[in-house]
């Protein structure tokens, strides 16, 4: 396992700060018990606002910092979660409320994915648990058999494979179909190749590239197509249309070599050679995760992405595909850095704001967009 992959498992996960040195206000931070290893949004409330939810590995609890709606979140509420390193969100069980799939990683053996169903009011209970394969690290939930019902897709990279496990809509989920990806780590969803079915990409923290699923229609998936995208590990990857040709493009995130690759999407899920933008980390302390949303509000997307070493960057998107020169983000973290991001309006300006864990601090900084 790459040194660097061992340090994100005593470490933290991603972030990404403002723009310009304007981008984004002077951020405000919010306690949790230790590291940061994953931070997502969703409203789990029904209150019209987003949350946060973060998985904190070392202190054995995921955090649920409850959004105001003025870009202000309240003191975290705590799940006990014996290892948690990856999650994600949605409604797995048809109440309309959202729910929690919780990556455990046990070390050197089977990891496990656990469900915990939200009641509507930002509070949840575990309902079940099933196996993983060894040293999980991602996890992606969405419809990948067409019924109706939210699946779940999850990386290992101590076995080198992606678990699938379909869902029943009552918070259960199946027995897996395995597919080998040597040293799986990042995981994202979407319809790839235009039929309405979504597919799978997947980096890998060894070797610098990432692997693509296509979709049969019944989430079945065939052999993948590898493509490069830089070296060292993969430990990020964010989908979008890049170039609005109505096709879903890649952005990953190279540690190594502290930069993101752009992969535009050729047509029926098929990529091209992929284009790479330093985003000013230190060579081997780099790019951890990046997301994708359009924070000058031009209407082009735009790319926020994380360093290990504290430098986080922005890249404007012109529109085509391109990105402008990397801007590094006003942010106090100082040598902390960050390791898990996520973008959303937290303060209903209609504008993307930013949410990053720290590396090595017990807080997540939140940075609102001052478009």
């Amino acid at each position: 396992m790459a040194w660097t992959l061992l340090l994100a498992l005593v470490c933290t996960a991603v972030a990404a700060p403002g723009a310009t040195a304007a981008q984004f206000k002077k951020a405000v931070y919010y306690k949790i018990a230790n590291r940061p290893y994953q931070v997502i949004a969703a409203d789990f409330n029904h209150d019209g606002n987003l949350d946060l939810a973060v998985a904190d590995y070392l202190a054995s609890e995921v955090s649920i910092l409850l959004g105001n709606g003025d870009g202000t979140f309240q003191k975290a509420r705590k799940l006990s979660v014996l290892t948690p390193i990856a999650l994600a969100a949605g409604d797995l069980n048809g109440d309309h409320n959202v729910d929690l799939a919780i990556v455990e990683y046990h070390g050197n053996s089977n990891g496990s994915l656990d469900v915990f169903l939200g009641d509507g009011t930002g509070d949840f209970h575990k309902s079940a648990s099933y196996e993983t394969g060894v040293n999980p690290a991602g996890v992606a939930l969405a419809d990948f058999n067409g019924d109706g019902h939210l699946d779940v897709a999850v990386t290992n990279f101590g076995s080198g494979d992606v678990w699938v496990r379909f869902g029943n809509g009552k918070g259960q989920f199946g027995k897996p179909s395995k597919y080998k990806v040597p040293n799986a780590y990042a995981i994202a969803a979407d319809d790839l190749n235009g039929d309405h079915h979504p597919d799978m990409v997947v980096g890998q923290a060894s070797g610098g590239g990432v692997e693509v699923f296509l979709n049969d229609g019944t989430g079945k998936f065939g052999k993948p197509t590898t493509y490069l995208s830089g070296k060292g590990e993969t430990l990020g990857v964010a989908i979008a249309d890049l170039n609005h040709d109505g096709h879903p493009d890649l952005v990953v995130a190279n540690v190594q070599r502290s930069s993101i690759s752009v992969l535009l999407n050729k047509g029926r899920g098929t990529f091209g050679k992929g284009t790479t933008y330093v985003t000013g980390g230190s060579w081997g302390f780099g790019t951890y995760a990046v997301v994708i949303a359009d924070f000058n509000l031009d209407g082009n997307p735009d790319i926020a992405a994380v360093n290990q070493d504290g430098k986080s960057a922005l890249l404007y998107g012109t529109g085509n595909g391109k990105f402008g020169a990397t801007i590094q983000i006003n942010d106090d973290f100082g040598s902390d850095g960050g390791i898990t991001l996520t973008a959303g309006d937290f303060d209903n300006d209609q504008a993307p704001d930013l949410a990053i864990g720290i590396l090595n601090d017990a807080r997540v900084a939140v940075l609102l967009n001052t478009q």
